[in-house]
């Protein structure tokens, strides 16, 4: 069997990774948390202390083999030797390797502090400490440990290790998340950006870097967010509105280049598109975002899916059945009185008043129209950036949830 270190502790930490995002997903809906989901628990703690480990010496061994040799002894002066002579990559790989003994995951911790001086934050320093403390529960005898310290080791530590691992080790490391390849190399990234006078761009990449640090929902490696709360989408949309406007497409062929975004309490979108002087509703049911390439000037890609929704028992009568959906059109009118209208009759009758009655006072109104049906809906686009053609989009993703986009969406980019 032949792993090489950087495959081995990559491997690992994914394993870590899945475990724990795989124990949070199983203990979410639960009164109780049985013996079996502590084991899944467990292994995340080991493989994570394992795969750090192992990254730890890669960052070492990238300076000097020698950094990740515990004692200089007979033993590895031999391996040594034998390395050179048979020109090998590495002692491992010589005939002594199961007897050369490499540093600990704690003197491992220690060197890169001292032979790569400000690598590590002191949060994360201590965080990856209380992981060794945890393994050590593990491994040495029966385990007692309260939920609340493990959850506090593991908050935000699957990102910063992907970052840091993502920063010191390059592109041969694989990062985890899309996010941490970003923020790893976000002075670059920046300083590209300035010099090409990307300045809608940089504020975008921006944007979307702080609402991911205040959801922590965060980018595939396809750099693609994928959001099923409404909860999480709406901060998100007050992070990205507080910079930028959208321009739409919708499923329809409606579009607006001027285009705000509201998520009610209730889980409905509302988007208002001011250059129509019209409000499209949704049920929220999926939010995507894409991250483009940081080179290019094109736009993050905003995607709604709408859900299955209903109406009040009085307008089920006049809901459209269209070829693509069900529709209810209808008119909100601001003043004198405050009403939506969704009769076909009244509406006809106001509009017939509108343009023929010359005593009739026009009041503030605007149409409103409600989709009923699952699809994804919308595509957006950051104002001032460049995008693509979002029908061609639009119809790629007829027949798919927003999940099964979110999955196929990098291949069709």
């Amino acid at each position: 069997m032949i792993i090489s270190m950087l495959d081995n502790g990559i491997d690992s930490l994914k394993k870590g990774f899945s475990n724990y995002l795989n124990y949070v997903e199983i203990i979410k809906n639960k009164a109780s948390i049985s013996k079996d989901d502590y084991f899944i628990l467990k292994q995340a703690v080991l493989s994570m202390h394992h795969g750090i480990e192992i990254l730890l010496k890669c960052i070492l061994y990238e300076k000097s083999e020698f950094l990740i040799i515990e004692e200089i002894d007979n033993n590895y002066k031999s391996a040594y030797k034998e390395k050179t002579e048979n020109r090998l990559d590495n002692v491992f790989q010589t005939s002594k390797a199961s007897r050369i003994h490499t540093i600990t995951y704690e003197e491992a911790l220690s060197r890169v502090k001292f032979f790569i001086p400000n690598l590590l934050s002191t949060q994360l320093e201590e965080k990856l400490k209380e992981l060794n403390t945890l393994r050590n529960a593990l491994t040495h005898a029966e385990v007692s440990v309260n939920d609340s310290d493990v959850n506090k080791v593991f908050d935000g530590l699957l990102v910063e290790v992907d970052i840091l691992f993502a920063k010191s080790i390059g592109s041969d490391y694989k990062a985890t998340y899309g996010y941490s390849t970003i923020k790893a190399n976000y002075d670059k990234y920046m300083e590209y950006l300035t010099n090409h006078r990307m300045e809608a761009k940089k504020k975008a990449i921006d944007v979307l870097i702080k609402a991911q640090e205040q959801t922590r929902v965060y980018a595939s490696p396809e750099k693609i967010i994928y959001i099923d709360s409404f909860e999480v989408a709406k901060k998100y949309l007050k992070c990205i509105q507080k910079e930028f406007h959208f321009g739409m497409d919708l499923y329809n062929h409606y579009c607006s280049g001027d285009t705000t975004v509201k998520i009610n309490p209730d889980g409905h979108v509302h988007f208002w598109a001011k250059d129509n002087i019209a409000e499209y509703i949704i049920k929220f049911k999926s939010m995507i975002i894409t991250f483009p390439d940081i080179k290019s000037n094109q736009s993050p890609i905003v995607i709604f899916e709408s859900d299955i929704d209903t109406v009040e028992d009085e307008n089920i009568e006049f809901i459209n059945y269209e070829d693509d959906g069900r529709v209810l059109s209808g008119l909100y009118i601001k003043k004198p009185t405050e009403q939506t209208i969704y009769n076909p009759t009244d509406i006809n009758l106001f509009y017939n008043n509108y343009q023929y009655d010359d005593s009739f006072v026009e009041p503030d109104y605007y149409s409103i129209e409600r989709f009923l049906d699952r699809k994804i809906f919308a595509c957006l686009n950051f104002q001032k950036l460049n995008y693509k053609n979002f029908h061609t989009i639009l119809r790629f993703a007829k027949n798919l949830t927003g999940e099964e986009l979110s999955k196929n969406l990098h291949a069709y980019l």
